[in-house]
């Protein structure tokens, strides 16, 4: 094992297999107590450690990943009781893996950067569940780039493809873009796929066409696997989320996306 202590707040689809990387990888982790216990029992019995508050892990650990799900629960982990906040110095570095707003990483950069003397990193995650699962992640960082080569070792722990993409903020605006173009399509491979259905035409037969014609596209690629890392979500919650986020950065910059504003009005359903 190395000596770094790495805290980790967010166990869910995604946190759970990247902490789990990461520990597998040498690197001793501090998770931070959740609701649900059986992820923390699952990184325990794999020897980590389990911190009582954000603060107490911040206390324990100098790097510190959070992947929570929306700014709200961000703030709450960092700013609320016994937060973050409450230890975080110059010896921390912050990283932001959710997928959240440039402009959101942006403030609370400058803001631990001026209070606490913090690095903070912005580090959004592409590939899935199951892509962590198999430590094929795309890594979006931005932030110092002194920092982000601090932090590198973390993120090829687990993933295969990292991007530095310039100063804080750059990272998410990466995902979003990413996230745009591969929810849209994604929206509308559904309903491509449930109309074939409807016209007698197998899922299967559908896809191959699609690869060698126009209708090519990762998801028609990946359709079997991405289908089983969906599998008991039928309603894409995250779809709405991330499009929204898009739709707020790009009226920042003054930039009108109308296609994306009509996905994000849309309730995403999987095919039948």
């Amino acid at each position: 094992m190395t000596e770094e202590k790495v805290g980790w707040i967010g166990l869910g689809n995604m946190g759970l297999p990247m902490a789990r990387n990461l520990q597998r990888k040498g690197y001793h982790v501090t998770v931070l107590g959740h609701s649900r216990r059986e992820p923390v029992e699952i990184m325990k019995r794999e020897g980590a450690s389990e911190a009582s508050s954000p603060s107490e892990l911040a206390r324990n650990c100098n790097v510190i990943f959070s992947i929570v799900w929306d700014k709200e629960q961000t703030d709450e982990v960092i700013f609320g009781n016994n937060g973050l906040w409450q230890e975080l110095g110059e010896n921390h570095t912050l990283i932001i893996a959710s997928t959240l707003t440039p402009g959101y990483c942006v403030g609370l950069a400058e803001r631990a950067k001026r209070e606490k003397g913090t690095v903070v990193l912005d580090a959004p995650v592409s590939g899935g569940p199951w892509g962590a699962e198999a430590r094929t992640l795309s890594f979006m960082v931005g932030g110092s780039e002194q920092g982000y080569q601090r932090c590198k070792p973390y993120f090829e722990a687990m993933g295969k493809n990292i991007f530095y993409t310039g100063g804080i903020g750059t990272g998410q605006a990466a995902k979003l873009v990413n996230n745009v173009m591969a929810l849209v399509n994604a929206m509308t491979a559904f309903e491509a796929i449930t109309l074939a259905k409807r016209a007698g035409i197998q899922t299967q037969t559908m896809l191959e066409i699609a690869k060698v014609s126009t209708g090519d596209s990762y998801l028609v690629h990946n359709w079997d696997v991405t289908m089983k890392g969906l599998k008991g979500f039928p309603r894409l919650t995250g779809v709405n989320k991330d499009l929204l986020y898009a739709l707020d950065y790009a009226g920042s910059l003054d930039l009108k996306l109308p296609i994306v504003g009509l996905v994000a009005q849309l309730e995403p359903v999987l095919p039948e």
